[in-house]
């Protein structure tokens, strides 16, 4: 009945102020004047008094009209449509009438029509009208609507540089733009053509503003063709041919990355991922490789790699599934394979230097990093790991590659400080960590080393505090979390580690909701991503909270299986 009452009265209310509102239209039991300028226009006092705390410490009952003397630069259609809004609580005007509507509702305290103005300007905000509200946010201090129209900017940038506005835009807001991690681009060579469009505009007067405006374009995540058909030409056309040196060099030799620190390699953030889960052993040795909507929370099969592997590892680059070693029927093997996401088409690249299971591989500044793992030349069952001896412990590896896409080559690096596998790893900046996993059949380990890129060299960090392998690792800020896994002593800790890399501290977060190894993790949202292991479980943990949710299950048990992230469109996924 509340309900219904409520509605009631409401449109009660609404047809009462109707009414009002054509009294007022026809000067009828109008008992208040608001003189502007020449103009007098005749209002209900009640009116103007519930609707503007101005009005009323000002109005008395004898009052009778008030000059508005504070408005001289309001027009008298702008107060016509303030009053407007005091009766219908709308108001039909136009994006450039906005700014003197608000100007009068400052004057007059009405906040309620100060916040309508500005809802206003949040709704009607697109291509065509943009840096106007941007810059009027801006200069009035309203916060909210100008981090707003920024954000609609950046979603739809691809739309946004193909309108004459975008044209106007002042360099400095331009490379806010293009500095951001937001900016939504499928590639990153969409992002340079924003910029080349800008430049190209009037390259005489704003060619002195690319070499700066170009160090906010991840050019190491451009191909080396794009860089010489599309970059090169702007660079030498507008005297920037020393960036583009630097840019080919970050290509052709690795070692002077750590110089050439304003190159930002990091891929920006994208809103349309989706998770990946590849390979693994389920009923059988799987080849599937399926895909996650977020969305609605359903697993569907994207391809499948027919092959008899396990134990290997997969990583997405440029765009492109890349999968490494593994088992081949009992042999561990260094081939390697390429499949091209969008045309599915798959090619065998450059094999590693050493055949590795059982590894760990990741992706840093565009080239791919392979950490220890084993070499087994003999048949291996099921129950290897309980049978695991002495006699092969020589083929634990503690050997480490990198793969460079550009020559299609594998490079031997530092070796790790202990031979390992079943171990995890996480990178942050120009940084990896590897963690815990097994020295041999028997001896599970909760140290941890880190590998520096820059200066090709190991490190001692500070253990976990308890020994885990076969379990789950992700980064995720400046946090790396470990989850679950096996200890080696017939138990399944449920317990969640996260590593403070400032901080250089390890700290017991919410416990995993089930005791079980072989599950996978990935960052996705802002979110942890926990799935598989010896269930079909998928969990959501979110660190704000520090509480684990469950999503749902994938569509069978695995164990072994690869998680990454990948672009949706790219997978055609709507």
């Amino acid at each position: 009945m509340g309900e219904i009452y409520n509605e009631v009265r409401g449109r009660h209310a609404v047809k009462i102020l109707e009414r009002m509102h054509s009294f007022y239209e026809a000067s009828v039991l109008c008992n208040f004047e608001l003189v502007v300028g020449n103009d007098r226009i005749p209002v209900h006092k009640l009116i103007l008094i519930t609707n503007s705390d101005y009005f009323k410490s000002k109005l008395t009952d004898i009052t009778s009209e008030i000059i508005l003397e504070d408005c001289q630069e309001i027009l008298s259609k702008t107060v016509k449509m303030a009053i407007e809004f005091f009766y219908l609580g709308e108001i039909d005007m136009d994006l450039h009438q906005v700014p003197k509507v608000i100007e009068f509702a400052k004057v007059i305290q009405a906040d309620k029509l100060e916040k309508y103005c500005l809802d206003y300007l949040e709704k009607i905000t697109n291509t065509e009208n943009f840096l106007f509200i941007e810059k009027y946010a801006k200069q009035n201090g309203y916060l909210q609507l100008l981090d707003q129209t920024k954000t609609y900017v950046t979603n739809n940038y691809l739309e946004i540089i193909q309108k004459e506005q975008f044209l106007n835009m002042s360099r400095d807001r331009l490379g806010e733009l293009l500095q951001s991690d937001y900016l939504k681009v499928t590639t990153e060579e969409q992002a340079f053509q924003g910029l080349k469009i800008w430049i190209q505009m009037d390259i005489e007067s704003r060619k002195i503003h690319l070499n700066t405006l170009l160090k906010y374009i991840r050019l190491p995540l451009l191909s080396v063709q794009f860089l010489l058909q599309e970059v090169k030409p702007l660079c030498y056309s507008s005297s920037s041919s020393e960036l583009m040196w630097d840019i080919l060099e970050w290509y052709q030799n690795p070692k002077t990355r750590s110089c050439l620190s304003l190159l930002n390699s990091t891929p920006r953030m994208s809103a349309k991922q989706t998770i990946l889960i590849v390979g693994g052993n389920s009923i059988e040795i799987s080849g599937e490789v399926e895909t996650y909507d977020n969305s609605v929370e359903r697993w569907s099969t994207f391809y499948n790699l027919n092959n008899k592997n396990r134990w290997f590892q997969a990583v997405i680059l440029d765009s492109k599934l890349i999968t490494i070693g593994g088992n081949v029927d009992g042999v561990s093997t260094n081939k390697v394979y390429c499949l091209d996401l969008a045309s599915k088409q798959t090619t065998e690249l450059k094999e590693m230097l050493q055949a590795r299971e059982l590894f760990k591989a990741t992706v840093v500044n565009g080239q791919v990093f392979v950490f220890g793992g084993r070499d087994v030349d003999n048949d291996v069952d099921d129950d290897f790991y309980d049978n695991f001896n002495d006699d092969i412990d020589a083929h634990i590896l503690k050997s480490t590659e990198r793969y460079d896409p550009a020559s299609n080559s594998w490079i031997s690096l530092a070796p790790m400080l202990s031979n390992r596998y079943n171990h995890e790893i996480a990178a942050i900046a120009n940084e990896i960590y590897i963690i815990g996993g097994q020295l041999d059949g028997a001896n599970y380990v909760n140290t941890m080393e880190v590998y520096n890129i820059n200066q090709n060299k190991w490190t001692v960090a500070p253990p976990m505090k308890e020994k885990r392998g076969n379990f789950a690792a992700v980064t995720l800020g400046d946090h790396i979390y470990a989850i679950g896994g096996y200890n080696g002593t017939s138990s399944y800790p449920n317990s969640v580690e996260r590593f403070d890399v400032k901080s250089q501290t390890w700290t017991y977060v919410e416990k995993y909701p089930q005791s079980k190894c072989d599950q996978k993790a990935v960052a996705f949202n802002d979110k942890i991503i926990c799935v598989g292991g010896n269930s079909s479980s998928l969990f959501e943990y979110d660190p704000s909270t520090d509480k684990w949710t469950s999503r749902g299950s994938i569509s069978q048990c695995r164990t072994y299986f690869n998680i990454l992230l990948a672009p949706m469109d790219l997978l055609k996924i709507e």
